[in-house]
């Protein structure tokens, strides 16, 4: 199945929007996993098996399992094996380099870890992306508005075809003519994006900024829907992964991701 087959079937069995971002600390990890031999991926394991039926997808962040070594590398081929096949993945690592590095980047996601998407930054442009886009069953996810404060240094610059973020999004449908786009969009700007909507009108958007960085759930369901009423994946990472601290860590996860599942749903009228 495809990245786009999976989420569309994903979205409708579970009724969600919500991406539950794997981002491992292990200073977070609850003591009484510290003793296993891969805490990250024991932790990991235990999120996935409490959230599957509630999640649309997963997204798991390669810094943060690139940091602890091999036993990372372990951490995350172990969840990606834990996640449901009929589950999209999607890589975050914002991979974004010439042409010949940025087919062993795509090589490495889809070949040696399965993943069904990445994130990719697309300021180098073309040749830089078409590694990516030659996957058809994958999905490459380009930056476009998102929800750091800085970037408006570069991201809403001027140009004599818009604001950056407008041409990049215009730039992603037509990219996708080629091999299947989406965009990566902060939920910290609903505004921008209902104009990134009314440009990319098909494309999935991943939306990461909810909790802890601030944002506004019904603005960005409303704007964010496509016709379909459909096409957008809500990024919650640490207010699911930390819930809690302590054994009942699994439940704590799955009642917040639960708890943003019927925000969502309830921002677009809790239909199907």
């Amino acid at each position: 199945m495809s990245f786009l087959e999976k989420y569309s079937d994903t979205v409708q069995r579970n009724n969600s929007f919500v991406c539950v971002g794997l981002d491992p600390d292990p200073a977070k990890l609850p003591e009484h996993l510290k003793g296993k031999s891969n805490p990250t991926r024991a932790f990991l394991t235990e999120i996935i098996a409490a959230t599957r039926d509630i999640a649309c997808a997963y997204k798991p962040n390669f810094a943060f399992f690139g940091a602890q070594g091999i036993a990372g590398w372990e951490a995350l081929q172990g969840a990606v094996r834990a996640i449901p096949n009929d589950m999209p993945i999607i890589l975050d690592f914002k991979a974004g380099d010439i042409g010949n590095t940025a087919e062993q980047y795509a090589y490495m996601a889809y070949r040696e870890l399965g993943v069904d998407a990445v994130t990719v930054n697309p300021l180098m442009g073309t040749d830089a992306i078409d590694p990516f886009l030659a996957y058809q069953n994958g999905c490459a996810f380009l930056l476009c508005l998102t929800s750091n404060p800085g970037s408006a240094d570069i991201l809403r610059l001027n140009t004599d075809r818009g604001v950056l973020y407008e041409v990049l999004a215009q730039r992603a449908v037509e990219w996708s003519e080629t091999g299947p786009c989406g965009l990566v969009v902060g939920a910290t700007h609903p505004d921008d994006l209902k104009t990134i909507r009314e440009i990319a009108t098909d494309l999935p958007i991943l939306l990461p900024g909810v909790g802890p960085q601030g944002g506004q759930t019904n603005a960005i369901v409303q704007n964010g829907l496509d016709h379909k009423g459909s096409g957008i994946l809500v990024n919650s990472s640490r207010s699911v992964l930390y819930a809690s601290s302590s054994t009942d860590f699994a439940d704590a996860a799955r009642q917040s991701a639960e708890d943003l599942r019927q925000m969502l749903n309830s921002a677009r009228g809790g239909k199907r």
